[in-house]
C-alpha cells in the first residue's frame, strides 16, 4: 500500500497582500463520514475525532413503517457541541412509514467520538432500524452555516427518485441530501454531480460542493421503484475575514497562495501484510497484500482560522482503495514508533483520505493504516512518520 504524507503550515503573511489578491472564500472539503447502523435509537454512534471549528452534519431515517409523528428530538456529542435541526428538514414517506432529517453543529469543538441520538418516542427498545451518515467538513461558515432547506414528502413511486432540489446563494456551498426509498438504492444516476457517501439501509446520502450558485438536485437509481421522501440542505462556505480583504490562514494556503519552505511532503510504500498476494484474511476475502498507489492532493485544505499569526497545522493522509472490494479502513496514530493503541483515530473510512487536524506544533506522529471487511482486519500497513513544525 502507498500512502503521501502531505504537512502544511500556512500563516498569514503581511507582505504578501501587497503581490497576490486576496479571495474572499475558502474551501469546503469533507473530512470524514460515518456510518451508523442499522440500530435502534436512542442510542450512540462512534465518530472519528472532530477537529476544531469545522461543521458536522447528521443525516437521520427511521422506518419502514414506524410511526410518522416521531421526532428527533436532540443530538448531542461528548465534546459538547451543540447540534440543531437544519430548518424545517424533516421529512416523511407516509406510504412507507419512513422519516428523514438532517441536523448540524457549527464552530465544531474538537474531540467528539460518540453522538447519542434521542428520538421524541418512550417506546421501549426506542426507534428500531435505524440509520445515520455523520459527516464532518472543513471550511464551512462558523457562525450561521445555513442556506437552504428543502424537503419532498410522500413522492409517488420511480425508479429514479429525485432529492429535494436547492438553489444555493453563492459559489463553493455544500448540499447534503437524502433519500428514504421504499425499494433500494443502487447508487448515483449517470451524469449526476452528487457524491455518494453511503449504502447503509440502502437508502441515498449524498453530499455535493457546488462550483456556482443556483438548483441543485441529487438523483438516485432506485430497484426495485418505490415511494419515497428526500430532505436536503446547503451550507455556506467561510468568508476569508470579510470580503475581498481577507485575513484568514487558508488565504494563503494552496491552491490559493503559497506554502512556505517548512513543508515537507514524502509517499512512503506501505504494504499491508505479506506481498504478493497469497492468501486472504480469515476467508473473509481481504487480500493481505492491497494493491494502493501514491496520491497526493495538495489542494486539500486544513483548518481555517481567522486573525493575524495563527498558524494552521494537519496531515493529511492519502490512498488509492484496496483491490478487495467493499472494504473499508482504519488509520492509527502514535507518538511512539511501533506502538500503537488497538483503538483506531478513525475508523471505518468509506474514503482514501484522511485528515488528522488534531497534531500539536514540535510533536511527531506515527502513522500506519488497516484495511477491513466482514468485520476481519488486516495487518498494519508498513509505518510513516511525521513531525510538526513550530510555532
Amino acid at each position: 500500500m502507498y500512502i503521501s504524507l502531505h504537512i502544511r503550515r500556512s500563516m498569514f503573511q503581511l507582505g504578501l497582500l501587497a503581490v497576490m489578491p486576496m479571495l474572499g472564500w475558502s474551501q469546503i472539503a469533507l473530512v470524514n463520514v460515518t456510518s451508523c447502523g442499522p440500530q435502534a435509537f436512542p442510542g450512540t454512534c462512534t465518530i472519528p475525532a472532530t477537529g476544531a471549528g469545522h461543521l458536522i452534519v447528521v443525516g437521520l431515517q427511521f422506518g419502514a413503517h414506524v410511526d410518522t409523528s416521531i421526532t428527533f428530538n436532540s443530538i448531542t456529542d461528548t465534546a459538547g457541541n451543540v447540534y440543531a435541526e437544519a430548518g424545517a428538514a424533516r421529512s416523511i414517506d407516509a406510504a412507507a412509514g419512513s422519516v428523514v432529517d438532517i441536523w448540524y453543529a457549527k464552530n465544531s469543538i474538537a474531540g467528539a467520538t460518540t453522538l447519542t441520538i434521542t428520538p421524541s418516542t418512550a417506546l421501549a427498545g426506542g426507534v428500531a432500524g435505524a440509520g445515520a451518515v455523520i459527516w464532518e467538513f472543513s471550511g464551512a461558515d462558523t457562525t450561521a452555516p445555513l442556506d437552504q432547506t428543502s424537503v419532498l414528502n410522500s413522492q409517488p413511486s420511480t425508479a429514479a427518485p429525485s432529492g429535494a432540489s436547492v438553489s444555493t446563494s453563492s459559489a463553493g456551498e455544500l448540499i447534503i441530501s437524502l433519500a428514504a426509498v421504499a425499494g433500494d438504492i443502487t447508487g448515483i444516476s449517470a451524469g449526476n454531480s452528487f457524491t455518494s457517501d453511503s449504502t447503509i439501509k440502502v437508502n441515498g446520502w449524498a453530499h455535493l460542493i457546488a462550483a456556482s450558485p443556483g438548483p441543485y438536485s441529487a438523483q438516485w437509481v432506485e430497484s426495485p421503484a418505490g415511494t419515497y421522501a428526500s430532505s436536503s440542505a446547503s451550507f455556506k462556505v467561510a468568508a476569508s475575514g470579510g470580503g475581498t480583504t481577507g485575513t484568514s490562514a487558508c488565504d494563503l494556503a494552496p491552491p490559493y497562495g503559497t506554502i512556505d519552505s517548512s513543508d515537507v511532503q514524502a509517499a512512503i510504500n506501505m504494504t499491508v501484510g505479506i506481498s504478493p498476494c497469497t492468501a486472504n484474511i480469515g476467508g473473509a476475502g481481504i487480500c493481505n497484500a492491497a494493491v494502493v498507489q501514491r496520491v497526493v492532493n495538495a489542494a486539500m485544505g486544513g483548518t481555517c482560522v481567522t486573525g493575524a499569526g495563527v498558524v494552521v497545522h494537519y496531515v493529511t493522509l492519502g490512498w488509492v482503495a484496496s483491490t478487495t472490494p467493499s472494504v473499508t479502513y482504519n488509520v492509527y496514530r502514535t507518538t511512539t514508533s511501533g506502538s500503537y493503541s488497538p483503538t483506531p483515530i478513525a475508523s471505518a473510512l468509506g474514503l482514501t483520505t484522511y485528515t488528522d487536524t488534531t497534531v500539536l506544533p514540535g510533536a511527531t506522529y506515527y502513522y500506519v493504516v488497516t484495511a477491513v471487511s466482514g468485520g476481519v482486519e488486516s495487518g498494519h500497513s508498513n509505518e510513516t512518520s511525521a513531525t510538526i513544525g513550530t510555532p
